[in-house]
């Protein structure tokens, strides 16, 4: 099985589980709340709880309410992260907000953040997972949560910024807002595994090294993507001002007159499509393309390295295939 037929499969047991959380009155309110999870999305992270769990057991149903429960998390913070970011679009469909208007989408936020934990407690008991176990996985979904919640403050605090933030001040968010739920998907599913402390930890850094990899190459697409392939507008993150590290090199890399266009609609909600088809072609020339994949692959390397340790097996292949795939995706 492909790992493309793989994610599908993943996916369809995790939607039909949400799915059957996000029913109720009033009815517009979770036909909103599940907007977002019916137009797409490639369920990474429920995909990493189930086979970080199957490296250590089989009995992928114990696990499956932990899978839904981090995916209605991310999925919260895409509602709400779209309101911020004015984006429209996102799985080449209307944002929830565009759809549904702003109040609504902050209550369809909520309640998937809310319902996660009714996946992950109620979910679990009826697993018959032990106490301690769905206390640990709780403890940890509460903590990225929170951390998430810090790292989307701290990009917000860095685009309203005039200037450029260190390598170290943007990758210190991107783990905050993107790795850390990479991260505890990894190590809840491990935990619900089994695993014992020392494999917990070494899931947990695998799932750290690949979030910051898969970060590094989204915010490369925000700027040189193809919005067919991606589902989201390209050149969003030039217009809200994103300091990320591919427009930091794209900067650096340009010569001094493109550099001077590159600013001129850096952080402009009003500039025009050939106005920023003029400035992503100099960012596309500059072949940051290749300096922000090598620097991603870095970190996808040290995520395989912690894979070697264990024998081989499906589960196994599985993640080292997402690894890589990660690193030259272009969706």
């Amino acid at each position: 099985m492909s790992l493309k037929e793989q994610l599908e499969a993943s996916a369809l047991q995790v939607n039909d589980y949400i799915y059957s959380l996000l029913r109720g009155k009033p009815k517009i309110l979770y036909e909103a709340s599940s907007h977002l999870i019916r137009t797409g999305g490639k369920r990474l992270r429920p995909f990493l709880v189930m086979k970080s769990f199957e490296l250590f057991d089989r009995d992928i149903r114990k696990v499956v309410p932990v899978a839904a429960g981090l995916e209605l998390i991310h999925n919260f913070t895409l509602v709400h992260d779209d309101i911020m970011d004015h984006d429209l679009v996102r799985h080449n469909a209307p944002t929830v907000h565009a759809k549904y208007g702003i109040p609504l989408a902050i209550i369809s936020g909520d309640i998937l953040f809310a319902k996660a934990f009714e996946a992950i407690v109620l979910g679990m008991k009826k697993a018959n997972i032990k106490e301690n176990i769905i206390i640990r996985v709780l403890e940890l979904a509460v903590k990225s949560s929170i951390t998430v919640c810090e790292g989307q403050a701290k990009d917000l605090r860095m685009s309203s910024s005039k200037r450029f933030y260190s390598k170290e001040t943007y990758f210190d968010m991107i783990r905050s807002k993107t790795a850390t739920l990479f991260e505890t998907a990894c190590m809840v599913g491990s935990i619900v595994g089994d695993a014992g402390e020392k494999n917990e930890k070494f899931m947990a850094s695998f799932g750290r090294y690949l979030g910051i990899a898969f970060q590094l190459v989204d915010d490369l697409l925000g700027i040189v993507g193809d919005p067919k392939l991606t589902g989201k507008p390209v050149g969003s993150d030039l217009r809200e001002g994103k300091k990320t590290l591919a427009l930091s090199l794209a900067l650096k890399l340009a010569n001094d007159e493109d550099r001077i266009k590159i600013q001129r609609v850096f952080g402009k909600r009003k500039i025009t499509q050939e106005e920023m088809q003029e400035v992503l072609k100099i960012i596309y020339d500059t072949k940051v393309a290749d300096k922000v994949r090598d620097e991603a692959r870095f970190y996808a390397n040290k995520a395989l390295s912690i894979l070697k340790r264990y024998p081989d097996s499906p589960a196994k292949e599985s993640l080292s295939e997402l690894t890589n795939f990660i690193v030259v995706r272009n969706l």
